[in-house]
This record gives C-alpha cells, structure tokens and sequence, in this order.
C-alpha cells in the first residue's frame, strides 16, 4: 500500500511537467522539473522530462547528457522508459532504445512489457537475430500466446530476406520445420500464421506443397479476406503454368464479379498463354480434389469470345457493367496483334468504342477506359469516333452562340467528348484565337455546370470541374505559344476561383503549386499542399511537388519543417497484428524509401539547410555538423545506381497526345536531372562569388517586375540568384570558421613563441592577413546581397499594387478580378516572407564572419 502511494505521489509531482510539454511550454516543463528535482534528486523520470524539453528547445548537448547519466542507472520503471524512447525517437537514437530495454530485461527477464518493448526496438532497427532472441524469450513466459513464437518464426524469415545464401540452406528450413511443427500438433489459431507457412513455402519456390495446402483444411481456413483463396491458387498455379486451372478460377471470380478489370486481364492472359503454346486439355484438378471437365477451360480465342459474348447479353435486361465491354476490346486487341482471322467476327474498335460511349459516357471514368484503346484507331477513324461523340452530346454552339448541358449525364458527356479530342491532339491544331476562345467557353461552362452541384457535400468536386481544368490547360497552351504571363496569371487566377467551390479538388492544388512555383512564388504552397492531407509514406512518391522549391525560393524556416522526417512504425504494427504478409512488404518498402531519390534529397538538404540557418558562430556550426554524424573518411559516398525513383509524376491530370506527353521518357529525364551533381552549379570559383553579388544589385535594380515586350512581368530569376549566392556564402563563412580555428591555435603558439623569446617581436606570417582579407570581401560581399535581399521587399521597393494588371482580367468580371487581387497579394507577401528569411541567414552570417577576424 504504501508502495502504491509513493507511485501516486510521484504521478502527481510529475503531471505539471507533462502537461508543459504537451502544451508546448519547454522553458516551464524544465522550471517544474527542477522544483521536482529539489524535493526528490533522484526521481529518474523527472530528469528525463527535463532532458526531453532541453531536446526540444535545442539545447542537444545538455539533453543528451541527462539521458546519458539516465541511461547508465539502467532505469526499469515503466514512465522513466517510455520518456527516455520519446527522447531516442524525437533524436533517432534508435540503437538507444533497444539498449535500454536490453538492461530492463537482465533484471526482468519475465516481464512481457518489457520484452515486448525490446522486442520492437529490434523490429525498428531491423535486428532479425536479436529479434528471433527476443520473440523466443517471450514465448518462454507465455508458451500459450502463438504470436510470439510465430514472431520468432518471422523473425527467421526476416534473416533469410538479409541473407539470401545461408536463407536457403538454413534459415528457410528452420522456419519451416517450426511451422510444421504447430500444424502437426493442430495449434494453429490463426489465418495470418497459414499464410505465414505460405510465404516460407514460396520463398523456397515450393509451389507444389503451396497448392496442396491451399487444397487442404488449412486453406479452407482462408475466408477472412475476399477471394484471398482463389488469387492465392492463381498465383501458385501461374507459377506452375497450369494456365487452364487459372483459366477456370478468373472464371469462376468474374461469374461473381464480372466488372472486375484485373480479373478480365488475368482471364485473358491464362486463356492466350494456352493459344500460344497449343494448349491440350487433360482435365484439370478441381477445388475439391475432383476433375474437371476440359471445356471448363476456355483454351481457344472462340470459347473465349463465347464466354465474353455470354457476359455481355446477359446485361441486356439488367444494370450495365464496365468490364465486360473493355474485355472485349483487349480481346480484339490481341487477335489482331496475333492477326487471327476470329478479329473480323468480334468487329471493329471504332464500333466498339462508339458504343462504349453510347453506353458510359455519361461516367466520369469512360475517358479514361476509352483511352486505353485510342491507339487502335486510325486518324480518319479517331474523327469519325469524335463526330460520333458530338452528335451525341449535342452541345455544339449555334449560330455563334455557347450551348449549355442540361443535365449532370449531358456534361460528364460532353467533359469525355473535349477530353478525347485533346488526348487525339486535336487541340494542337487550334490557332492562337481559337485556342483562347475555347478557354473562354470552357469558363462560362464551368460556371454553368455550378449550378448542379450546389446540394453536394463540401468535401465533393464540382461536377464541371474538368471544364476549368481544360480552360486552364488551354491558357498554358497559349502561354507556350506566346511566352505572355498574362496567360499563366489567368490560369491561377481561374484555379484559385475553382478552390472556392472545390476545396478538396487536388487537381487544382497540384497545378496551382506548379505554377506559382514556376513564377517564384512558394508562399501559397505549403496550405495547398497540406490541404492534399498527404501523409506519411506518400510524401515519397509526391513530396517533390513542392519541396523540390522550397529553399530556391528562399523560405528556409518552411523547407526545415517539409525535410523533417518521421519514423515508420509500419512494422511494428505488422507483428502486433499479425500480418506477417505485409512485413516483407514494408521491409522492401522501407528499403525503397532508404535508397529514395526523395529521401536522399531530402536528408542531404536538410543537413544543408542547418548549416545554413543554424550557424551564427562557429562553436553552433560544430554542434550542427556533429549532430549530422557525418564521417567523410569512413561513410560511403551515396551509390547513384541504387537510388530508386519513387516519384509519381503521372499524378496531374493531363490529356495531352501520348507521344506529346511521353511519360517514359518525361520520367527517365527528371530522374537524370535529379541524380546529375547539382551541389556542383553552386560551387563557383572565388572570382565568379565576387562578380556576382554586383550583377544582383545591378539586376536587382528593377526589383520584382521587368518590361517584357512591353509588359510589366514578374521575374523570379533575381530571387532564385539570390539564395543560390547566399547558400554559397554561408558554405564559405563556415570553411572560413574551420580556416580560423586552425590559424587561431597557430597565432597563439607564434606569440607565445614570440614573448618567451623577450626579443624584437618578428612580422606576422603574410597567412593570417590573407585570412583576415579574405573574411573581409565575405563581409562585404554578405552586405551587398543583405542590400539586394531587402530591395526585393515589395513594401520597400514601393510597387504600386493597385496599378498591376498580371492577369489583365476585364472590369466586368468582379470575382475574377477580386481573384487577381487576392493571388497578387499572396505574392507579394511570399517574396515578403522569402526576402526577410534570407535577410535573417545573411545576418547571422554577418555576425559569424565578424567573429573570425585573427
């Protein structure tokens, strides 16, 4: 009892520090710690506390001490150990944490919390052996608890995928023997530890004993997940290229879901492989052990063409479905390339497509179903299917005036008909009237079509949003054309009005952080990129979006918080909940994500950033660059052929012509771009630094806009200069820091050489007045561009910003031309933002380099 009360006690004295540092309030988390620490010295969890607000504010050395001194006690209570792993996780020292849990369970060793805990802080580190250790320790304690022998089990697997020889002739037979063992014994409980059994199975490319489980008792137990027994049978079967009992399973999925696409593909892919290699039916093994009859399998193109022929009628008197119509085109795609003489008999891909049309038009998805098969059409046969299209639609303007749809159906219609006659390139074709008149209607349309979406939800997309994305797409066309902003203005003026009625449409916000990107303008990108709600993982594939801008444009504070990473704990939730097929997965995934274009991207920038923005004197510029743990003598030099490009650059819409658009080679380019040494642009030799703060304050003259053909445009290209000379200072400032710590030590030993000697002080070596000059053209060059950073400020550049006209909208249009006033005053207020940011880093710079002077 008293025990008990001493806890209270101690929960109580400790809450007034939680709740400081959940509120934020670090300075006062360390005042409670403290005033807990006078009354108990000792009390391990307050120091801990007090070490993580130390962490918190930056104050890593002190923090790191504390948790040092902490650690070394071999702490076992359960609050102190889970504070000091928020402070390893929050530092990412992650070895840290298994450390400690490793000396909580030498004096604990039965302690499930802590074996579990330990357990864990394997799994993260990606410990297979320790992790094996750990999950049989757990299984000691709690011999009746399966998920911690099958951890072990697991765990086993994760060693062969690190070892794939020794995985082979070892790893992979033991895991096996272990799971045999429980199934022989009849102590399998679970789905997840069946489906274990079959992954070590076919690691080994045992695909006969996978059929025969999945055969048997144990895979009738697979019914948690839909059809996760018959996709599992195909793959063993594929593997075995029984392609007729594949044949017979897609079959029997589609005869229960007939609108599943990667059913049909899977079907037709079994049925071909037979017609290619001449298939000859023996029977087949059925689910039940029975065989089935040879005509089950449809091993030729006209049992195939029956069985599609079949699905389709039987939709005559019922609700039509997607999938059996685009089967048959992939089907008539495939007899013609195999030139088979069944092709004539199926029809033509203009009749088919037509009559997809005819049927889904009035679906959003159909463009893009129709697309796949474009390329089987002819040009004359592409504008017969457009003018089939537009008799359908009927929405052509008559006698010069626009038609508007009369319902949801005859937009979505008429929005398939302008997106296929772009994807066709028919657009290309326009004159530069043609094409702006077009951007005009597509506008007046979109507005109409707001008129059908007035009852839907907040967090719907407009039905006629396509219509201003085409309008916009237009405008860029005609920007390409012409090279006048006034276009690209217009075009984010449009996006920002379409964010007002479609909040949730991503399509505008990627677009819209494209293009003010393009002009310089990062402000508005974080709220319309954290307005996507990307989270976690996806930050790989589409981060780039916008951090890939971030510090060119100079908002160094905002590129610290988007390179900021956290830990995946993907893992450890596959083990707790058993989903041992996923762990491979992640591992692979996590794998992909180390050797990231964007995660390296971003970990080396991140490390640049903080030499740029936290080093005002040399002794924080060391702190910074320990903290990296960086080793150039013994860390290997990132290898350029295992960066994996994860990037999603398909991710906007776009239905430009295929061999415009050209995606293979678009990516293959970015990626050539990426990995190209860039860090070498900036290194510019000492003469080229100097020059060019000059040029900027000459260029800079102007300030935000120049007179293109007439034209006053922003011009974006001073900024970028900028912070790519102020990257370059601060890089220089700090080998200037590492030049002065070496001649500093040497001045000293020359005086002290000199005043022991008592004679006539001799001449200063000529090194340290090369020094002292060198630090001097710094400083002076750092005023200069403190000068051009400060004359880029609209407010003290004076721009009138009544008398701008970027996107020359007319006075009628009010909402566009409040529109316009709205996107000019984000710009102004993002190279606001950008020109106070580097003014700050050139200061502490300033500072920096006043403190080297020998």
């Amino acid at each position: 009892m008293a025990s008990r009360s001493h806890v209270d006690v101690n929960e109580r004295r400790l809450r007034p520090i939680y709740d400081c540092l959940d509120n934020g309030n670090n300075k006062k988390a360390i005042q409670e710690a403290d005033k807990v620490l006078k009354k108990q010295k000792d009390l391990a969890c307050a120091k801990v506390l007090k070490a993580l607000a130390l962490l918190r504010m930056g104050r890593l050395p002190e923090g790191n001490a504390i948790l040092a001194e902490v650690h070394k006690s071999e702490p076992m209570e359960e609050q102190t150990l889970n504070a000091m792993s928020i402070c390893y996780k929050e530092t990412h020292q992650y070895t840290s944490i298994a450390s400690l849990y490793e000396a909580a369970a030498r004096q604990q060793p039965a302690n499930e919390d802590i074996l579990s805990c330990l357990f864990m802080a394997h799994v993260r580190l990606g410990n297979y052996r320790d992790q094996q250790r750990t999950a049989m320790a757990l299984h000691k304690c709690r011999p009746n608890k399966n998920p911690y022998y099958f951890w072990a089990v697991m765990s086993i697997v994760m060693q062969a995928h690190a070892d794939e020889k020794l995985g082979r002739t070892m790893y992979l037979p033991l895991a096996e023997r272990m799971t045999k063992k429980y199934i022989q014994e009849e102590k399998i409980e679970a789905e997840a530890e069946i489906l274990l059994y079959l992954i070590i199975l076919e690691l080994q490319e045992k695909w006969e004993e996978c059929l025969t489980v999945l055969d048997g008792p144990l895979g009738a137990q697979l019914g948690n997940e839909l059809n996760l027994r018959e996709t599992k049978l195909a793959i063993v079967c594929t593997k075995l290229e029984k392609w007729d009992r594949v044949n017979i399973i897609y079959k029997q999925l589609l005869n229960h879901t007939p609108d599943d696409w990667a059913f049909w593909l899977t079907y037709l892919d079994s049925g071909f492989h037979m017609v290619d290699g001449g298939f000859v039916c023996n029977g087949a093994e059925g689910d039940d052990g029975e065989k089935k009859s040879a005509s089950e399998a449809d091993h030729s193109t006209e049992l195939m063409w029956a069985y599609i022929s079949e699905k389709i009628s039987a939709m005559e008197n019922s609700a039509q479905l997607r999938g059996p119509y685009l089967a048959r085109l992939e089907f008539l795609r495939r007899l013609l390339d195999r030139k088979l003489d069944l092709a004539n008999t199926v029809g033509s891909a203009l009749q088919h497509l037509q009559g997809y049309f005819d049927l889904f038009g009035h679906k959003s998805c159909c463009h893009g179903d129709m697309t796949l098969f474009f390329d089987m059409l002819s040009e004359r046969e592409q504008d017969e299917l457009i003018s089939h299209m537009r008799e359908v639609v009927d929405l052509d303007s008559a006698a010069g005036v626009l038609q508007y749809p009369k319902d949801v159906n005859q937009l979505t219609r008429h929005l398939v008909c302008l997106q296929a006659a772009r994807t066709m390139g028919k657009h290309r074709l326009f004159t530069l009237e043609e094409t702006l008149a077009l951007s005009q209607d597509l506008l007046l349309l979109y507005r109409d079509g707001l008129n059908f979406g007035k009852e839907l939800l907040s967090t719907d997309l407009q039905y006629s949003d396509n219509y201003l994305l085409l309008a916009t797409h237009l405008l860029l066309d005609a920007w390409q054309k012409t090279g006048n902003d006034i276009h690209l203005w217009q075009a984010i003026v449009y996006l920002e009005l379409g964010i007002r009625e479609s909040t949730s449409n991503f399509q505008f916000k990627l677009l819209l952080i494209r293009l003010y990107c393009f002009k310089g303008v990062f402000g508005p990108c974080p709220a319309l990129y954290d307005g996507m709600e990307i989270k976690h993982i996806m930050n790989d594939t589409l981060g780039y979006i916008a951090s890939n801008h971030v510090i060119r444009l100079g908002h160094f504070m905002e590129a610290g918080t988007m390179y900021s990473t956290i830990a995946s704990e993907h893992l450890m939730s596959s083990y707790k909940f058993g989903s041992f097929g996923r762990i491979q997965e992640f591992v692979k995934f996590q794998e992909r994500l180390d050797n990231s274009l964007q995660y390296q991207s971003a970990a080396t920038e991140k490390m640049l950033l903080d030499l740029i923005m936290q080093t005002d004197r040399h002794y924080s510029a060391e702190i910074a660059i320990d903290y990296m743990n960086v080793h150039p003598l013994t860390d290997q030099p990132i290898d350029v052929s295992k960066i994996c490009d994860n990037r999603d650059i398909t991710i906007a819409l776009c239905w430009d012509p295929p061999h415009i658009l050209n995606i293979e080679e678009t990516i293959k380019a970015s990626r050539e771009e990426e990995v190209s040494n860039v860090d070498e642009s900036k290194e510019k030799l000492w003469s080229t630094v100097k020059d060019s703060a000059g040029e900027l304050r000459m260029d800079s003259g102007q300030g935000l806009l120049r007179d293109v053909n007439g034209k006053r445009q922003l011009d974006s290209s001073t900024l970028e200069s900028l912070v790519a000379s102020v990257e370059t200072i601060s890089y220089l400032t700090i080998l200037a820091g590492v030049c002065n710590r070496g001649l500093k030590s040497l001045k000293d030993r020359c005086a002290k050489k000199n005043k022991k000697n008592k004679g006539p002080s001799t001449s200063q070596h000529p090194v340290f007045d090369n020094f002292n000059q060198l630090v001097t053209e710094l400083s002076a060059i750092t005023k200069e561009l403190h000068q051009v950073a400060a004359g880029l400020d609209p407010v003290f550049s004076s721009i009138d910003i009544a008398s701008l006209r970027l996107a020359d909208i007319p006075e009628q249009e009010v909402l566009q031309r409040e529109a316009e006033r709205l996107v000019w005053s984000k710009v102004e207020r993002s190279v606001q933002q950008s020109s106070r940011e580097v003014c700050e880093v050139l200061h502490h710079k300033q500072f920096y380099l006043n403190t080297l002077l020998l």
